[in-house]
């Protein structure tokens, strides 16, 4: 495993064959639990106020409740979840005696609410020093629009589920995005909190991969070491003077 040390100003460094760096959006680039807790408060008071029969019925936990039923049983949505979401509240809405078109309008709320992130202190100054030299690629399984975000500046391509048609760890956005970007796997890094999502998948494409690791987890044992861990973006720019730009 790499292990960082000390590093010639960023300036200094030479054009790197690296092109392309990919992005994993949800505990990579921002902390996503509160975010996603405000938009599904956010979206409940809306229904209360349009679908009164539904919110009469069901609370937070039960609408979570059903939509990972509807996961399990529609697997050809399973990968996308704003799909799911959708599904399961057009379901709810019709059984419940409101409108099920209501549906549509209320994923737009909440996904407005979805983007109201707010990213880690040590993302956006690296994230604009990398967009300078790189082309930065977000790749998320999650349904944030980055360019509805304060990042939107830094990242010349997104991918999620709905446009790759599949999720992570499946190689089809990792390929998409090499394809989008022009690149081979080599010329290629993803950075990811995700062992298997992120990490393992990435690397089975033939990509690098580095693994943020902000909470200090273990790593799993039954699977092989990443090439390098990182707990933050500044650790992130120190690899990358010293892996990949010498």
């Amino acid at each position: 495993m790499t292990q960082l040390s000390d590093f010639s100003p960023w300036e200094s460094k030479s054009v790197s064959p690296l092109t392309l760096i990919t992005l994993d959006l949800d505990e990579t680039v921002w902390p996503s639990e509160s975010v996603l807790k405000k938009a599904e408060e956010v979206q409940f008071k809306w229904l209360q106020q349009r679908a009164p029969y539904l919110t009469a019925i069901h609370d937070l936990e039960s609408l979570r409740t059903h939509r990972r039923l509807i996961r399990e049983q529609y697997a050809e949505i399973a990968y996308d979840l704003t799909a799911v979401r959708a599904t399961s509240l057009r379901l709810l809405l019709e059984e419940a005696g409101d409108s099920p078109d209501l549906a549509e309008e209320a994923i737009a709320v909440f996904l407005e609410a979805r983007n109201w992130v707010t990213p880690y202190a040590d993302v956006p100054p690296i994230l604009e020093k990398l967009a300078r030299t790189y082309r930065l690629a977000s790749l998320t399984n999650g349904n944030a629009d980055v360019q509805c975000t304060p990042l939107k500046a830094h990242f010349h391509f997104s991918l999620t589920p709905s446009i790759a048609g599949a999720a992570k760890p499946a190689p089809d956005m990792f390929r998409q995005a090499l394809e989008q970007a022009g690149v081979e796997p080599h010329q290629a890094v993803h950075i990811g909190d995700h062992p298997e999502c992120d990490v393992i998948a990435a690397q089975q494409v033939g990509m690098r991969a580095v693994w943020i690791n902000r909470q200090e987890t273990p790593w799993p044992a039954d699977l092989p070491p990443p090439e390098a861990t990182i707990k933050d973006f500044y650790e992130l720019e120190r690899w990358l003077l010293q892996e990949i730009d010498i």
